[in-house]
């Protein structure tokens, strides 16, 4: 049972995330400069460890299905061998929507002393961290 909850979950995130980023409005009462600071603040604790607490940020339905170990297990994954962070290159502020579900995702491209990689990290309009997807440049 555990296990499916936690597939649900992944699934979850994933279809949020999916949906592409295509330079869309937010949703209303969303601040652009809140998003993307919420964002660069869950990219920065990732990459520093700190599973723990983005954990923590994940708004409580997403939560249940997902540990700070499946979080680290991803960040480790998808970063394995690029190295030190060193900075955001360029970010964006973009809203999606999903099942009824509208949400703004920030945008982080990333450099690293060894690759690039792209940061997606999606919050509700209450900025609850709500999916998070890295990839690799």
């Amino acid at each position: 049972m555990a296990a499916r909850l936690k597939q649900a979950a992944w699934a979850v995130l994933a279809l949020l995330l999916l949906s592409g980023c295509g330079g869309n409005p937010l949703p209303a009462g969303m601040d652009e400069a809140a998003l993307l600071e919420a964002g660069r603040d869950v990219m920065l604790l990732l990459v520093g460890g700190a599973f723990d607490e983005v954990h923590a940020l994940l708004r409580e339905d997403v939560a249940e299905g997902v540990t700070a170990e499946d979080l680290q297990s991803l960040t480790l994954r998808q970063l394995d061998g690029a190295g030190v962070y060193k900075q955001i290159e360029s970010s964006m502020a973009t809203g999606q929507s999903s099942n009824g579900e509208e949400y703004g995702v920030a945008v982080l491209y990333c450099t690293f002393s060894k690759d690039k990689a792209l940061f997606r990290l999606a919050f509700d309009p209450d900025m609850a961290l709500i999916g998070l997807e890295i990839n690799r440049q």
